[in-house]
């Protein structure tokens, strides 16, 4: 790509300590490809999906701007099922709208167990979710110039 990639992280504030941990790896890296950045913050992980296809819908005004999304966030899982519903949609909606747009995706969110390994995982000094996510988007950005698309 000759131009500097232009990314919008939907990052999800319901752990807002883990929030910070993700957003700080995934900006480092975009930061370092001299990516331009653009944030959009919704309350949970349930949002990403619908704030990433309104990101990218076709009506938008301004048309398409980004080349493609990371999206962060974390669940931790409680007492209920709640948990497995909540990360099942998250994981498919972030996907499908992925895919639905052919919009290269990062995908940082965190379905863990305990607080513990959410902090772990989220830190961009030891699991660095966040800048992981940053480089897979950023991989799929170049597949999709090599491919010709």
């Amino acid at each position: 790509m000759t131009t500097a990639p232009h990314i919008v992280i939907i990052e999800a504030r319901f752990y807002d300590e883990i929030a910070d941990d993700l957003l700080t790896g995934a900006k480092r890296v975009l930061e370092a490809a001299s990516a331009k950045v653009e944030i959009i913050t919704v309350p949970g992980i349930l949002e990403l999906p619908p704030a990433a296809a309104f990101a990218f819908h076709p009506t938008r005004k301004g048309g398409q701007r980004y080349h493609g999304f990371v999206a962060l966030g974390c669940a931790v899982k409680g007492e209920t099922d709640h948990y497995e519903h909540v990360c099942r949609e998250a994981m498919s909606g972030v996907q499908r709208v992925a895919l639905d747009f052919s919009v290269p995706c990062g995908n940082g969110i965190l379905t863990v167990p305990t607080w513990a390994l959410a902090q772990d995982r989220a830190d961009p000094a030891r699991g660095d979710a966040g800048g992981r996510a940053a480089k897979a988007c950023l991989r799929l950005i170049e597949l999709k110039h090599q491919l010709g698309l």
